[in-house]
């Protein structure tokens, strides 16, 4: 049985969605939390077609939408004037155009929308507040010593534990995160608080000089979920720092009424430092590999780092189905993540520069956008969008 079994360290979003892939797959899977309990973090998340395939394959994308909102279309907005720059639509023609849905959901009720799958799956067993506090490979796979508890040997060890992974402390302690030297403030607010026009089925994308907002519906369309991204000095990590709002609104003295509006809708943001990681040369060694943000954190700036690490999971999974050479299998996974990871990491960083120019390039930017329809809006991303395992 020691050969069918894969420990994963972290039971975030990549570590719940690889523990229903590998379970798939055949294998028995320790999901081990270093959290007591799996509670609410962050905000809203995005899936796209190259991300709600892979939740399709593995069974559990009806169990998700159940509680997505399917935006019908894509704006982008200039944030100091309220006008539109550019978009396309969304719904039924962005998912035929990439053959899958597109859709946005609070990651709170993603994460119950996995966790419960991963609770109704025999071959999984979820063990929360258990630390990996280190490991050791071996001949025939990996000893994991955990926390005020007995080591268990696996097959393999997966690190999906984060930014701040473990795991890739113990593989790579040189690479460190790279602070961005800019915040995400992150809120939601009920629809009803809103006028209608700010809470309608839309993602939409408010640029500025140095900052920008993200506003879309979540939790069925009962309230919007807002990202502003700022301009800080402040490397104090974590996703549950209290925000002032005054401060927050001293970003965007000159935007418009409608970008003020949600900005000043919250009675409470939570600050979040943005960090991200340079890419790796090499992910994992022996029995061990990454996944998720431990190998490939990046900015949010596409939306693209929940969605990575689903892929990442399909294709781990997909890797190790039936591999005789467990090891082999796990280079096999990374050779195919590797070069598609680092590509969406860079052109997430590029988007930061996009995002908040300034002056005349700004200008130059957004006669750019007001040019380009909504089809080549769509098709500029279709490398992401149509990937498929």
């Amino acid at each position: 049985m020691a050969a069918r079994h894969i420990a994963i360290a972290g039971a975030g979003i990549g570590g719940l969605t690889a523990a229903l892939a590998l379970a798939r797959a055949g294998f028995a899977v320790t999901l081990l939390e270093r959290a007591p309990a799996l509670e609410e973090a962050g905000a809203g998340v995005q899936l796209a077609a190259n991300a709600t395939r892979c939740l399709q394959s593995l069974g559990v994308y009806e169990r998700v939408a159940e509680h997505a909102v399917f935006p019908q279309s894509f704006e982008v907005m200039d944030g100091r004037r309220g006008t539109r720059l550019t978009g396309a639509p969304m719904g039924a023609q962005a998912e035929a155009r990439f053959g899958g849905p597109f859709l946005v959901i609070h990651r709170a009720d993603l994460q119950a929308a996995l966790l419960a799958a991963v609770r109704e799956t025999p071959a999984i067993t979820l063990r929360l507040g258990h630390a990996v506090e280190s490991f050791e490979a071996e001949g025939d796979g990996v000893t994991v010593h955990l926390a005020d508890d007995a080591p268990l040997h696996a097959a393999a060890l997966i690190g999906a534990d984060g930014l701040r992974s473990m795991v890739r402390l113990a593989l790579h302690p040189e690479a460190k995160p790279s602070f961005r030297h800019r915040a995400a403030w992150r809120a939601t607010v009920p629809a009803q608080a809103l006028p209608a026009h700010l809470a309608v089925p839309a993602t939409r994308l408010w640029l500025g000089p140095g900052a920008h907002l993200v506003s879309y519906p979540v939790q069925a369309g009962r309230a919007v979920n807002l990202v502003a991204v700022t301009p800080d000095a402040r490397e104090t990590h974590g996703w549950s720092l209290e925000g002032a709002p005054g401060e927050l609104l001293s970003h965007y003295p000159d935007w418009s009424a409608d970008a003020r509006a949600l900005l000043a809708a919250p009675e409470r943001w939570l600050r979040w430092a943005l960090f991200d990681l340079d890419p790796l040369p090499v992910w994992g060694a022996g029995p061990v590999t990454l996944l998720g943000d431990a190998a490939h954190a990046m900015p949010p700036f596409l939306a693209q780092g929940a969605a990575q690490a689903i892929e990442d999971a399909v294709v781990l999974a997909d890797c190790l189905d039936d591999a005789g050479d467990i090891p082999a299998a796990l280079r096999r996974y990374e050779a195919l993540r590797q070069p598609r990871t680092t590509r969406v990491q860079r052109a997430a960083r590029g988007m930061d520069r996009i995002y908040h120019l300034a002056g005349p390039a700004r200008l130059a930017r957004d006669l750019v956008m007001r040019a380009r329809s909504g089809d080549a809006v769509l098709e500029r991303y279709r490398w992401i969008y149509g990937w498929r395992p």
